[in-house]
């Protein structure tokens, strides 16, 4: 069959009314009996229908889709997580996501005025003027940079973690690797804010910043740098493990090693991180949870929709992840 399956199609191959087929798809309360049910459903499956969106969002009077707007970066498995939670949650709740990555240049507004999502989840930061014009459109948002109070939150914590952990093996000057990319802009910003703020709290002086991209030249120059200074950097903090996995790499091409050198500690805890020479120290993300509690955040400002059955009532609970201290041998 060329031609789109429609539910007459089906209805037909079934030998009921469209109006039992929709009854059936769309999870009527109407009373079909089992047999008729399975008629109607084994025809759908056979013939391969899928429900058209355009009719369903006129039936419920909004979208089932909820849109997720990424910052401008290459997918890490941190960001991969939290979208595969996110739409897991969403789709026990009847709804689909769809993650966008917003370009540098912006256009927001624009992209969810011509897909009209049901809600937005953002995980990059948007100017307030992009986020007033969304919340005038009565549309849900999701968004950590919003609803919590501490502009260091947004972090989860990650960078506080990591120089407390520095701090207390009794390291006095610690450096951080963050990549150059601008597309990394707001959360290299927000990681340098809370490590900032952790060594003053922890009476350390500023952290020694270098950009490198991944790359062990860079790495190496940076490593150089910082063991060769007045005041010689003994530890690190890595932006994520791959860039941990770059430090690493830099002391090697100088002979040196880590803990005794230079202490890395990373960020995420990827598999690979147990496997480094040495095995990596890190902070791990439940990056998962975060991404139920995204939406749940959106589950909340969403009319209509009961909880999916078996959720235990969390729809609604937003909290932070969890961050903990991964110990290995690198730090």
């Amino acid at each position: 069959m060329n031609r789109r399956v429609t539910s007459s199609d089906v209805a037909q191959a079934a030998g009921v009314s469209r109006a039992t087929v929709s009854y059936v798809l769309n999870g009527s309360g109407q009373s079909i009996s089992a047999a008729t049910r399975d008629r109607v459903l084994a025809a759908a499956r056979s013939l391969g229908y899928t429900p058209s969106t355009a009719a369903r969002t006129l039936r419920r009077g909004r979208s089932d889709l909820v849109l997720m707007l990424l910052p401008p970066e290459p997918l890490g498995r941190a960001l991969a997580m939290i979208i595969d939670a996110a739409s897991e949650e969403l789709e026990r709740n009847g709804l689909r996501l769809l993650a966008h990555r917003l370009p540098g240049s912006g256009g927001a507004v624009t992209l969810v005025h011509s897909l009209a999502p049901a809600a937005l989840i953002v995980t990059t930061p948007l100017d307030e003027e992009d986020m007033a014009a969304l919340r005038a459109a009565g549309l849900p948002v999701a968004s950590l940079h919003e609803t919590l109070a501490d502009p260091l939150s947004p972090d989860l914590g990650i960078g506080a973690l990591q120089v407390a952990h520095l701090a207390e093996a009794g390291h006095q000057r610690i450096g951080v690797a963050v990549p150059p990319e601008s597309g990394y802009g707001w959360r290299v910003q927000i990681r340098l804010a809370a490590i900032e703020a952790a060594c003053a709290a922890h009476r350390l002086p500023p952290p020694a910043i270098e950009r490198l991209a991944l790359d062990a030249g860079e790495a190496a120059a940076a490593v150089g740098r910082w063991l060769a200074g007045p005041t010689p950097v003994t530890a690190a903090c890595a932006f994520d493990d791959d860039h941990a996995f770059a430090l690493l790499a830099g002391l090697a091409a100088h002979g040196k090693k880590a803990p005794e050198d230079l202490a890395v500690i990373g960020a995420e805890d990827v598999p690979l991180a147990s496997l480094a020479v040495p095995p990596l120290t890190t902070v791990r993300v439940d990056a998962r949870l975060l991404g139920e509690s995204f939406a749940r955040m959106v589950l909340t400002g969403l009319p209509g929709d009961g909880a999916a059955e078996g959720d235990g009532g969390k729809r609604g609970e937003v909290g932070l992840p969890p961050v903990s201290l991964v110990r290995r041998v690198s730090a």
